[in-house]
């Protein structure tokens, strides 16, 4: 069985995550609070110094971490309120720290910085490494595995529009001139006086009827469509080379060598 555990520094942020953690399917007795409170609820544990234990034997007996109690030991001595929960797996632990971490808990870390720079020393070797949200106890760490996992640039492409052209065809009128001769007959009288005698050309004394028609040109407007020019739509492909610039994660893991007087993380069964 694997606990997680948070701090948390009010008792309604302690017991919101609680009611969270229940609303996601944890029994009470899977998740509880740790607290030095006189009231105390079903899902509480109210921790004292009275009686033949010492308070953070107490503590240390609860949490079942042995030696490593200290440091929650010191955040329930200074009104924390720890919320432990058990959990089945790395896939509920996962669950657990998400909906912790919605409800502000303690950084341990830098609260033992600060606690140590305030003159406090565990008397014991106590807790080295916590997760800024909450903090994961395991039995037996052994065959742990830590999947490194790093992402790969994959660049596609894809078609978007960026504009064209529009070729309209429509039919315009516009006014032309041409110059053009034109030709006229008019009929015309001229009398002349003469003195000659009548000869037998001169048909004298017979009625004639002459008729001289004038005649004129005028101008005929005809058309005649020829193509004077061909418009050619089409289109033209060209290639470009762009340089994607972008960020991808990897996981890297670092392995520290830990030696016999260092500390350790803590872990118990609860």
């Amino acid at each position: 069985m694997d606990t997680v555990v948070a701090v948390f520094d009010t008792k309604q942020d302690a017991q919101s995550a609680l009611e969270a953690l229940v609303a996601e399917g944890f029994t009470r007795s899977q998740a509880r609070i740790t607290s030095t409170d006189t009231g105390t609820t079903a899902s509480s544990t109210t921790l004292s110094s009275d009686g033949g234990k010492s308070f953070g034997d107490k503590v240390a007996d609860f949490f079942g971490f042995g030696d490593d109690n200290e440091t929650y030991t010191e955040a329930v001595r200074r009104g924390g309120y720890v919320v432990t929960v058990d959990v089945a797996g790395e896939q509920e632990a996962d669950r657990v720290e998400s909906v912790l971490a919605g409800f502000g808990p303690v950084d341990i870390d830098q609260r033992t910085a600060d606690w140590r720079a305030s003159g406090w020393q565990p008397t014991r070797a106590g807790l080295s490494q916590q997760t800024a949200t909450a903090v994961r106890t395991d039995k037996d760490q052994v065959g742990t595995v830590i999947p490194v996992a790093e992402e790969q640039l994959v660049v596609g492409k894809r078609e978007v529009q960026r504009g064209g052209i529009r070729v309209i065809s429509r039919t315009v009128e516009r006014p032309v001139e041409a110059d053009v001769t034109l030709r006229e007959e008019r009929a015309t009288v001229v009398r002349r006086p003469v003195d000659r005698a009548v000869t037998d050309a001169d048909t004298a004394f017979k009625e004639t009827s002459v008729e001289v028609r004038e005649t004129a040109e005028e101008a005929v407007v005809s058309k005649t469509a020829r193509v004077v020019e061909e418009v050619e739509i089409g289109k033209e492909a060209t290639s470009r080379e762009e340089k994607v610039h972008d960020t991808v994660r990897k996981t890297e893991v670092d392995v520290e060598q830990l030696g016999t007087t260092g500390t350790k993380t803590s872990r118990g069964d609860l």
